[in-house]
This record gives C-alpha cells, structure tokens and sequence, in this order.
C-alpha cells in the first residue's frame, strides 16, 4: 500500500530496504574518503619518509577500496531496482484505480492530456520526490563530513573556500525560482499537446474529411515550438546554475587554494602532501554540493507533482447505497441539457420509460440529441434539471459499477485500445475461456477473419483498432459486448459499418436471443428501425 503525506510518498513493507539502502550509501561514503587519505599516507609515508616497505600495504588499501566501492554500488542499485520502480507501478496503480472509480461526470474536469500527465509524468516525479529527499539527506550528511575533514587539514583553506558559499545560496535560490516556473509552463504545454494528439488520433478521419490537415499541422507546429521554448528555458536554467557552480567552485576557488595553499606551504603552515590531500577531499565537497543543488533545483517541480497526486487521491466518491442487481426499469423524468458555453437546450423537458424486456429504437435528425441521450444514461453526462432513475432510484445515489455490470453500451466512439484482439475482448468479460471468446466472435460474424491474421487473436489492433476496417471494429465490439452478455443493451449507431445482411444477421440474433434482455439502438436504418418494438423520434430541443 502505497501512503501519500504532504511532503512524499511511503510504501508499507519498503521502510526496511529504505533504511538498508541509506546504510549502503553511507557506506559508500565511508570508502569514498579513503583514497584520499591513501593518497595522503602514500605521499607522507612513502614519498616524503621513503618508508618504500609500506608501498605494498598503500596499494592493497587501494585495491580493497577499489573492490569494497564496487560491490556496495552494486549491492546499491540492487536495492535501488527492488525499492523505487515498484514504489512508482504501484503509484500508477493506485491513480489507476482511482480513476476506475471515479465518475465519468467528475474524471470529465481533468482533459485526457492532464490525466495522462497526472499517470505518468506526475507519478515519475512524485517517486523521484522521495527518492531526492533521500538522496538530499545522504549528500547533507556528506558534507559535513568532508567540511569536518576540510576543517582538521587546514583551517585557513577550508574557510576561504567556504567564503563564497553565501552568493551560491542566493544565486540557486533565484534561478531554482525561475527553473521551477518554467518547468510548470513546460508541463502545462505537454497536457495541452498530449490533447491535441489525443484528439488526432481519434478524430482523424473528421480530419481528413474536412480537410484541416495544414490547420492542425500548424497547431501542431505551435504547440511543438511553444514546448520546446519552455524546455529550452527550463534547461538554461540548470545549465546556467551549474555554470555558476562549477566556474566558482571547480576554477577560480581551486585555483585561488593551490595559489594561497602555495603560500602557506612556504610559510610552513601546511605540506604539500596535506594540500593535495586537501584537494582531494575538496573535490569530493564540491560534487556533493553540486548533487544537493540539483536535487534543490529540480525539487519544486516534483513537489508540484505529488500536491496534484495528493489533489487526486483526495477526491472523494459521492456515497451511492443502491445496487442494481438485475435491471428493470429506466426513467428519464423532465431532461434539461445543454453542453457548456452553449446558449441552446440540447435535450428540453424530455421524458422516456423503458421497461425490461423492451426493444426501442431512437430516431431523429443529427443533432437532435440522440447520441447525448445515451451519453446521459450512461453517466457520462449529467442532466441541468431532471431526474434520471434506474429501478426507481435516482442515479446520483446506484452505485455505478453494477449499472455497467448490467448494461452494454457501444457508442459511436467506439472503445477499443492499442492491445491485442484478445485483450480487448476480455473487457467484456475478465474471465473468459478460449471457448466463450470463439463462441462471442462466431455470433458477431468476425471469427474467421480474427483467425486467419498471422497471428490471431494476439494481433496488436492500433489505437482505437486503426488497423481494422469500421466495420471489423464494430464486429469486434459486437463480439465483446456478446462476451460481456448484459441484461440492457445500448446502442449508438452500432452497425452503422456494417452492410445489410451482417447488420441484419447480428440484430436478428440479438432480438431472439434478449428474452428478457432491454435493447435501445440509435439508428437512421429504416431496417434496423423496423425490427423493434417502440421508435420514438426526437426533434430539435427533444
């Protein structure tokens, strides 16, 4: 289980490897200060005392140095893969699953483009949040330690080299200031283009049919340079921070310390071998302090991205304490509805009562609401004044799994994802055999061709199954929905691709199979109009 506080993010069961993983890095840092000092005893003891014998023990430190550095970095990123990828899959999961259980009315205020960011870029660096944290703590520890080294060499080198720390402060602060900035902008812009592209791949035949393809070329060509602006900012900043570092502490501190470590060594304030020693360990503090920068630069956007989590996961599901256990009856009780920023009713004062075993076809001009009717039943949109009921009970208050557990809806968008046949089959039904997916293909007519691809029913689809045919779509969703096998089935244009016959054929077998099963189509097709019970026919503004 995965904990979301104010400042990160905690796994249960993953405290233990935290801390083992703190301890290894610690250790770590406890070899990384040996050679240095075995730079030093080599220098002192060997060079300067021509202790020659001691040669032999100086190079077996370094080796086992060498030896103990290795198996702790790699016992480091063993732990690291155990610890932090599993902490993030487990945080998508939980977004995932949040989103499964939110309404359609409420995940609707979220664009797609921000709902993927929030499951993948968010979740990446709400992760990488704690991890920094870690890693901030482990670099502050760090140094301390080499100041405290720093300080016992030499105290006159350690202060002068400390001098400048104060404008390094200020300096990150500001640019982290601006880099945070700029880094929101970035990601605002990547929501924006993720629901371009969202929408393209969707809607590209509207595209093609109305020929907009240099209009949304251009769009595209905005949204790309207005992205690659604000990650060009974002970047220049850290480039521009870690110039002032590395400039300030890398070349004019270093070389101000050899000049003044010079002077004191003719003064005998200090030897040689300690000043390079001194270097040495210097060296070390300043990629330390480099690391704690960049983990201070980069903080606030991933900040950012565990309080939009946080915003999630603290969303709340309104309580529903109806169920529906078999369907019998729907209403729709004096429907307002119009879409936002419209002046114009889709849908005015509109009543209907469906009763189970009912075959009802909806019929009307294109843009009279019947596709916004079905969106309405399905939750997908909520009514301005009305009252919808299934079974008697307002829909605000039925628990919205068991209305889709009992009812089938293929909508003119259609539903399927880039997986293989077989995985968007199983949508209908988790647990279906081999047997019962065949069986579902067969009625809806598209089982020979499903078999005869090369790779059959583990055939990748594309997006929205670009690689079919409309109606080799529409079958497999007919076939899934067969799988699925629900008491009320709702239709938008669901054959609209399929020529006479097939269309005939699977609504035949649907009207004598229903029994007691609900059918409500949308459709233009006289044929398919004639074949159920009850047409109502709608007009502008119901």
């Amino acid at each position: 289980m995965i904990n979301m506080t104010e400042n990160h993010i905690t796994r249960k069961g993953y405290q233990g490897k935290i801390v083992l993983y703190i301890l290894l890095q610690f250790l770590q840092t406890a070899l990384a200060l040996l050679p240095p000092y075995c730079y030093l005893l080599f220098l002192n003891q060997v060079i300067t005392e021509r202790r020659f014998e001691l040669l032999g023990f100086v190079c077996l430190l370094y080796l086992l140095v060498f030896l103990g550095k290795a198996l702790v970095s790699v016992l480091s990123k063993i732990l690291y893969n155990r610890i932090f990828p599993a902490m993030h899959m487990e945080l998508k999961e939980k977004i995932l699953e949040k989103y499964s259980r939110l309404d359609i009315d409420v995940l609707q205020k979220y664009t797609s483009g921000e709902r993927k960011e929030r499951l993948h870029r968010d979740t990446e660096n709400a992760v990488l949040y704690q991890e920094k944290l870690l890693q901030l703590g482990i670099s502050t520890v760090r140094i301390l330690i080499t100041t405290a080294i720093l300080l016992y060499l030499n105290w006159i080198l350690a202060l002068v080299s400390f001098l400048l720390l104060p404008l390094s402060y200020y300096i990150t602060r500001y640019i982290q200031g601006k880099s945070n900035a700029e880094y929101e902008r970035k990601r605002q812009l990547q929501g924006h283009y993720n629901d371009f592209m969202i929408h393209n791949m969707h809607y590209w035949r509207e595209v093609k049919t109305n020929c907009l393809e240099t209009q949304q070329q251009q769009q595209f060509d905005d949204l790309w340079n207005d992205m690659g602006k604000a990650f060009l900012k974002a970047h220049m900043c850290w480039f521009m921070n870690r110039t002032f570092l590395a400039f300030k502490d890398v070349f004019l501190t270093k070389m101000g310390l050899y000049l003044l470590g010079g002077f004191l060594a003719l003064k005998a304030h200090v030897t040689v071998p300690v000043l390079l020693a001194f270097m040495e360990y210097y060296a070390e503090f300043v990629n330390h302090l480099l690391s704690a920068v960049d983990i201070l630069l980069k903080k606030g956007e991933q900040k950012e991205s565990v309080k939009r989590i946080q915003e999630l996961l603290k969303l709340q599901q309104p309580e529903r304490p109806y169920e529906i256990q078999t369907f019998e009856k729907l209403e729709l009780c004096n429907i307002d509805f119009k879409y936002t920023g419209e002046q114009e009713l889709v849908l005015r004062d509109f009543s209907l009562d469906i009763h189970k075993g009912e075959s009802i076809a909806l019929k009307g001009e294109s843009g009279c609401g019947k596709s916004t009717l079905l969106k309405l039943i399905a939750g997908y949109l909520v009514p301005a004044r009305g009252e919808i009921r299934w079974n008697g009970y307002p829909m605000n208050l039925v628990n919205r799994p068991s209305i889709y557990a009992k009812t089938g809806f293929l909508m003119q968008e259609g539903g399927l994802f880039n997986l293989t046949v077989r995985e968007n089959l199983l949508f209908g039904r988790e647990d279906a055999t081999q047997t019962q997916i065949k069986e579902a293909c067969a009625r809806a007519n598209i089982l020979d061709f499903i078999q005869g691809l090369p790779r059959g029913f583990e055939t990748l689809i594309g997006e929205n199954g670009i690689r079919l045919s409309g109606g080799q779509r529409q079958r497999l969703m007919i076939a899934r929905l067969f799988l699925q096998n629900p008491e009320f089935i709702v239709f938008d244009e669901a054959t609209s691709a399929l020529d006479y016959q097939n269309e005939s054929e699977i609504l035949n077998l649907l009207l004598r199979e229903a029994g007691e099963k609900t059918l409500l189509m949308v459709t233009h097709r006289g044929t398919s109009i004639a074949k159920c019970g009850r047409i109502i026919e709608l007009t502008g503004n119901a």
